[in-house]
């Protein structure tokens, strides 16, 4: 495929094979690396090194109060993202968040922040949602329970107006395993967590 392709973008649905391959096999770091050369290729550039944590939880903090103060209509309202290269490239980002939640917390502050970033300048999409379900981890992480949970609300509200069911077990394993045990009862996030596994054995 790789060598017979025409263009660019006839190869993107074997990268994408490949880089779940590799992280399959736990090999998160060529999959990153894999990831962000495709991403490279589409208008997403990685910076060669990783700018001071502080520096990026700042940048994060600034987007996360646009979020907060963000109505659910508005959400609801706004534009789809129809840029074809950046919709590809949400579809690159997404998995990153899992490899490096696993292997690299200073990459994984970064990858949210490009994600929440092209969201607001591009529109939403599918993984919109799962930037924004990473996001209130990340706050929740930090102790900012109300932001938290209500990022983790704006990332539901996504999910139940698109129906975008091959990110329902991502974003309710994030709002209902983690932000919803420190803000609500536990046996409120019960059913949810389970629909979220049979649906993610399904998918």
């Amino acid at each position: 495929i790789f060598a017979h392709a025409k263009v660019y973008r006839d190869k993107l649905r074997a990268y994408a094979t490949l880089i779940k391959a590799l992280g399959a096999q736990y090999k998160l770091k060529e999959a990153t690396d894999m990831c962000f050369g495709v991403l490279s290729q589409l208008g997403v550039q990685r910076q060669s090194s990783l700018p001071d944590t502080s520096a990026v939880l700042r940048d994060l903090m600034a987007l996360k109060s646009s979020l907060e103060n963000l109505s659910d209509a508005d959400l609801l309202n706004s534009r789809e993202m129809v840029d074809s290269d950046m919709v590809a490239a949400m579809g690159f980002l997404q998995p990153l968040l899992l490899y490096n939640f696993l292997s690299n917390r200073e990459e994984l502050l970064k990858i949210v922040f490009h994600m929440l970033y092209l969201t607001l300048k591009y529109g939403i999409c599918e993984e919109s949602c799962c930037c924004l379900a990473s996001l209130s981890v990340i706050l929740c992480h930090m102790n900012d329970y109300d932001a938290s949970e209500r990022i983790g609300q704006l990332a539901i509200l996504l999910l139940d107006k698109f129906q975008y069911r091959k990110y329902i077990s991502f974003v309710h394993c994030c709002v209902f395993g983690v932000i919803r045990g420190w803000t609500r009862h536990i046996k409120m996030s019960i059913e949810p967590l389970l629909s979220a596994h049979q649906i993610g054995m399904q998918t």
